[in-house]
């Protein structure tokens, strides 16, 4: 069998979202949030805001490695029902381990809340396809709308806000209409990828800037008006701040080179399961907040949090690599 060859800058940027991903789950970090004082984003919160790219970069690698083979129908398909089955299964196991933990077999979430990005990336393989049969100007018009609603609206409200907090934020436009802002993100990476764009690095220290000071903008926006610590999650995906930090992340690391060794095995192997980083962390976090309830919400030094993140990634990695030497491999294969 044809070994797959691997480029090593998406094998990184896989790393990173998966990291950026695993470091927002986690939530032990102090975000300088305290009840009933006016929020400014502190030092950590500046450093959690990368956060925001985590579901971006990972859509951008999904589209510099996929828009361009042009899946037929049948396969489309396909990879659509696994993506749906693989986050039903495993929001299935997510959801006996929340009942165990508050030993009430009603307590549960909504199926698709746990991995719902299986379910955006289902949608993803359909959209793409039929963007896929349209002229190129149609497809880049689906992205420009996406841009005006709901990047720009998200913008616009956090304006809003910012100046008036008792303003009503609705929610449909960081929702982000049923996560289709995932489709810019994915032509951005087509576009992005890396045979034919030489973009010098050094420029991109601006829009990074830029994008960061803006996800700091939605951060004391949504902050402000929810009295609820800005997550950097889900609220923040659709805005152009992080757009651009997710961008200038992507042309950074996309072309990164590194010589044989350790280091670059291991990020090798994180890249390879990286699936089954994005399925397991969460079950392990859920599983440790069982065991040790004391750890929920709890606060931690940042270098501290980060080798928590880093083991959980390792061992999520060393689940899945056992997992797809088994039967049980197509719990993993989209």
């Amino acid at each position: 069998m044809k070994e797959k060859k691997r480029i090593f800058g998406y094998d990184a940027l896989k790393v990173l979202a998966a990291f950026l991903v695993v470091l927002y789950h986690t939530g032990m970090l102090d975000v300088g949030y305290r009840e009933g004082v006016y929020y400014y984003p502190n030092l950590t919160q500046i450093f959690r805001l990368f956060c925001a790219c985590g579901v971006p970069l990972f859509f951008m690698v999904n589209g510099a490695l996929t828009v361009r083979k042009g899946y037929d129908l049948k396969k489309t398909v396909v990879k659509a029902a696994r993506s749906i089955f693989v986050g039903f299964f495993w929001g299935l196991v997510m959801q006996v381990i929340v009942a165990i933990r508050h030993n009430d077999w009603s307590a549960y979430a909504p199926i698709n809340n746990y991995y719902w990005f299986m379910y955006t990336l289902a949608i993803l393989y359909v959209v793409s396809f039929l963007l896929g049969k349209l002229p190129v100007w149609c497809r880049w018009c689906a992205v420009a709308f996406l841009l005006i609603f709901p990047f720009a609206t998200n913008l616009a409200w956090d304006i809003i806000i910012l100046r008036d907090p008792s303003a009503t934020m609705p929610k449909w436009g960081h929702v982000g209409l049923f996560t289709l802002y995932s489709v810019v993100y994915l032509y951005l990476g087509d576009y992005l990828r890396n045979d034919d764009k030489h973009i010098n690095k050094w420029l991109l220290i601006l829009p990074a800037a830029i994008g960061l000071a803006l996800l700091a903008l939605e951060a004391t926006a949504v902050t402000n008006y929810s009295h609820v610590p800005f997550d950097s999650g889900n609220y923040c995906f659709p805005t152009f701040g992080a757009l651009l930090l997710s961008v200038a992340l992507f042309v950074w690391v996309k072309d990164l080179r590194l010589k044989e060794g350790a280091l670059k095995r291991y990020i090798s192997f994180l890249a390879d399961n990286s699936l089954g980083i994005y399925i397991f962390h969460l079950l392990l976090l859920a599983i440790a907040g069982t065991l040790f309830p004391s750890i929920r919400g709890i606060q931690l030094n940042p270098a501290l949090v980060v080798l928590i993140v880093l083991v959980n990634m390792t061992v999520s990695a060393g689940l899945s690599e056992l997992l797809r030497r088994t039967p049980l491999r197509f719990l993993l294969k989209l």
